[in-house]
Parts: structure tokens; C-alpha cells; sequence
């Protein structure tokens, strides 16, 4: 009886700087066995090669413009206010110049169901493109720090023999250095996003007497940073980040991937004359940021960031032999078919986006202005005489909030009821522009407006512009 056909064997691209003959603990079983942990449970460290592509380029470019927009974040402005700011103290969240409080939650909801329907929807096209080209975690790591680390070490082969023979400690600590000067920076910019830039001395060191929750921010923000592009690296993606996980599900044949020909590579062998394209040298391997072998297929640590590509498409070159041994591609079309891009799942998000997008917009254009919330009250009705006059005395605490850069004046009034009295300190209630105010007037109503029970009334503000706001309220009888 025939033998079925075993997976190649998962090449370690650490072990082949040493060892070209060498061969991994974990071969054949790369679907069950992450690559960055041997059997035993210890760390396997990666050794990510650059290799300069078409495809590199683009995501050169592509870091670029994210990395300066997020350096430039805690600086943008949309009519003098925060393009971008989360500020917990005030309860103020600002996004594109628009301020949104707790009580706007049920817009963060309709925005985090956009978000769930616009990953389902990029995912079913271009599969991991986040992961890939967008994703913070990679875009620093391999924009930023891995080429540090090769500037000042030398490329992985190099750093690999060095670690090996226990050599280049001057260049690992100078590397370090600089991992820490850029983990400040990007700590301080998170930091500014949390309590803007005002609490930075020159923009660049926070005033920890003044602003003590920020300082403890940014010392968490920059250990962490630190620690994960230092050391902890890929395994953010492997191991701690649940999207990778999520996008197995949400990947069908037709997505798009990065794939490797099968048809067209095997059998691989070293400069073969005949039989397939593949000349097994590794580099797809080497180039990895997860250290997988493409050549076995979609697997979860791939991250499409086409570092293979452009490393197969530059052997491929050499050898005289057509580009796209390993491309963006799809399941279906490695196997002969044809990718299918309008389906019925991406109608179905596209449309459902939309339609979500509609609400959302619509939902902001005609938010409320001001928003007034009742509050629990601090004291208990009385009774009270006013001229021979039974009168229910009650304290009534309520929040007003204006979402508006103007200031408003607001009348308050109880129009159902004209003998009753509020008492406050101004008989204007002023809410700055942006800003939270909590009242808690006295309000004096006729015992005999309660009859057996209590009151369900409503509280009128009326601005100066003439727009009015009513307020619910329960008036309870001693």
C-alpha cells in the first residue's frame, strides 16, 4: 500500500545560521507546536533576515505615514480642539474635535459594531492586512527596532553567530540603548493621548508633581514597550493577541493569503534542472518575523506581511525564473480555481456596514447638545408651611452636560405645576462649553399636587436660544 505523502520538514532558521544540516525538534508537527517554543516549553529566539522588495517598499511607505500620525496625534487639532484625547479625570472622550461622555456609550457601541463587521468584511478579502501592514505591534517592530538591531549588530546571520559564540555584548547594549530612547518616545505619546502635551516640560518630559497619574502611565507604558520589543517580540502575536486566532475562523478559500505554489515549486531540491521552481534555500524562512515555513500552507503565526515574497521573488530573479513562486493569493486559486471577491458573506458585511456606518452618522449629526441626568438625592422630602400653605420640600440633584464648544444659559421651571418654587443659588443655571455641572436645587411643591402617593413630574430648562430640555423627576412625599 501506498504511503500518504508526509509534510515537509519545518526548517529552524536559528539552527541553520549553525547548522545548515540541522533539523527541528518540531518538524512535521508545525499545526500543533508553535514555532517560538520548543517542545520542553523554552524560548526559541527569532532571527529575522531583511530582505529589500517591492513589497517592503510599500510597507515602508505605508509605516511611515502611521508612524507620523501617531507621533502627531497628541498635536492635531480640530477647531482648537483634541483631533484625538482620552481624558479619564474629566470623563471626556475626543475624537475628530468632538467631545462624547459616559453617557454617549451607546455611540461607542454602534462604533465597536462597525469595527467587528469592518474586520469580518477586510479579513474575507484581504485576509490579514491588519496583522500585516496596519497592526502597531509589527509596524514598530519591523520599521523601527528590527532595523535598530541591524544597523548596530549586523544582519541575522551575523547576530546569530555572534549570540552564538557569546560575542557582540558592546553592540547588544548600544542596541539596547536605543530601544530605550525610542520606547520613551512612544510612551510619551501615548501619555499625551491620555493628558495632552501641557503636562510634558519641552514636550518631552512629564511633570510627575503635577500630573502623578501621568507619570505612572508612562512609566507602565514604557516598561511595557520596552519589554515587548526587546524581548518578548513575536510572541505578542503568537501567543497574547487573540486576532490571529479569530482570522482562522474568518478565513474562507477565497480569501486573499500569502501562498506558497505547490505546483510549481515541488519537488524542491537544490538548483534542480528539472522538476519544480523551489531550490529549498530557506529564506522564506529566514525572513519570517514568526519563523514559520510558508511552504506549509496557511498557518496561524503567519502574519502576510510578504516578507517571503519579496525574499522568493529576489532568488527567483537570480535564477532567471518568473516572480510569484510565493505571492498574494488564495486557497482556491493554489488549487486551480478561481477567487471568488463579491460572495455572499462580503454582501452581507458590506451591506451590514453600511447600514451600521448610516446609523452611526446619523445618530451624531442630531446627538443631543445638552444632556441632563438625574442624579440620587442627598436628603429626604419634609413638610413644610408657606403662609398657612402645606408644602413638600425636596432637594432634586441632577448633571447637566454640555457637548457643545459654547456656553449655554439655561431657565429651569416645572410647567405642569405654577405654585411650585425652585430654589437655586442663580436663577440661570451656566454650563461652560464642554464641561459637566451638578445642581441640586430645592424644589417646594403643594402637599395637594401629590394626592395619595407620589409625583412623577418633569423639570423645563429652556435655553437663551429658545430650545428646551425636559428632565424627568420623581417628586416623593414625605
Amino acid at each position: 500500500m501506498d504511503q500518504p505523502d508526509q509534510p515537509p520538514a519545518r526548517p529552524d532558521p536559528a539552527a541553520m545560521f549553525a547548522n545548515p544540516a540541522a533539523i527541528d525538534s518540531n518538524a512535521g508537527d508545525f499545526r500543533s507546536v508553535l514555532y517560538t517554543v520548543d517542545r520542553d516549553g523554552r524560548r526559541k529566539w527569532i532571527y529575522a533576515h531583511i530582505v529589500q522588495g517591492a513589497w517592503r517598499r510599500w510597507r515602508q511607505w505605508v509605516s511611515v505615514l502611521l508612524i507620523g500620525f501617531y507621533l502627531a496625534l497628541p498635536f492635531l487639532t480640530v477647531g482648537g480642539r483634541p483631533f484625538l484625547r482620552f481624558d479619564l479625570p474629566k470623563r471626556q472622550f475626543w475624537i475628530a474635535g468632538q467631545v462624547f461622555w459616559p453617557q454617549d456609550f451607546n455611540y461607542f457601541l454602534l462604533l465597536f459594531l462597525i469595527g467587528v463587521i469592518a474586520t469580518l468584511l477586510a479579513v474575507a478579502l484581504l485576509g490579514r492586512v491588519y496583522c500585516g501592514w496596519l497592526c502597531p505591534h509589527n509596524v514598530f517592530l519591523e520599521m523601527v527596532f528590527r532595523p535598530i538591531e541591524r544597523l548596530v549588530q549586523g544582519d541575522a546571520f551575523t547576530r546569530a553567530r555572534k549570540d552564538r559564540e557569546g560575542r557582540g555584548g558592546a553592540g547588544r547594549a548600544l542596541t539596547f540603548a536605543l530601544f530605550v530612547l525610542v520606547s520613551g518616545a512612544l510612551a510619551n505619546t501615548a501619555t499625551a493621548l491620555f493628558v495632552g502635551t501641557e503636562a510634558f516640560a519641552w514636550g518631552l518630559v512629564v511633570d510627575p508633581v503635577a500630573h502623578p497619574a501621568a507619570a505612572v502611565f508612562f512609566a507602565f507604558a514604557f516598561v511595557l514597550i520596552l519589554f515587548n520589543f526587546s524581548w518578548f517580540r513575536e510572541q505578542t502575536c503568537t501567543i497574547v493577541c487573540p486576532y490571529g486566532r479569530l482570522q482562522s475562523v474568518m478565513l474562507d478559500p477565497h480569501s486573499l493569503v500569502v501562498g506558497y505554489d505547490q505546483r510549481r515549486g515541488e519537488p524542491r531540491g537544490r538548483l534542480r534542472t528539472t522538476g519544480g521552481d523551489c531550490i529549498d534555500c530557506k529564506l522564506c524562512v529566514a525572513v519570517c518575523p514568526t519563523g514559520i515555513d510558508i511552504r506549509n500552507g496557511n498557518q496561524l503565526e503567519c502574519i502576510h506581511c510578504s516578507g517571503c515574497i519579496d525574499a522568493c521573488d529576489a532568488v527567483m530573479t537570480k535564477l532567471g525564473k518568473p516572480a510569484g513562486l510565493v505571492r498574494y493569493t488564495s486557497e482556491i486559486e493554489l488549487a486551480g480555481g478561481r477567487r471568488l471577491r463579491i460572495r455572499p458573506r462580503t454582501v452581507i458585511y458590506a451591506l451590514v456596514a453600511t447600514a451600521l456606518i448610516g446609523v452611526a452618522s446619523w445618530r451624531i449629526l442630531h446627538r443631543e447638545d445638552i444632556v441632563a441626568t438625574m442624579l440620587r438625592p442627598s436628603s429626604m422630602p419634609v413638610f413644610a408651611d408657606n403662609g398657612g400653605v402645606q408644602m413638600v420640600r425636596q432637594p432634586v440633584s441632577f448633571s447637566l452636560v454640555n457637548k457643545t464648544a459654547s456656553e449655554h444659559r439655561l431657565t429651569p421651571s416645572l410647567p405642569a405645576h405654577p405654585d411650585a418654587r425652585i430654589y437655586l443659588q442663580q436663577p440661570v443655571v451656566v454650563v461652560p462649553p464642554n464641561q459637566r455641572v451638578e445642581l441640586t436645587p430645592t424644589i417646594d411643591l403643594p402637599a395637594a399636587a401629590f394626592g395619595p402617593g407620589d409625583l412623577r413630574t418633569t423639570l423645563l430648562f429652556v435655553r437663551e436660544d429658545g430650545q428646551r430640555l425636559e428632565l424627568p423627576v420623581l417628586l416623593r412625599r414625605p
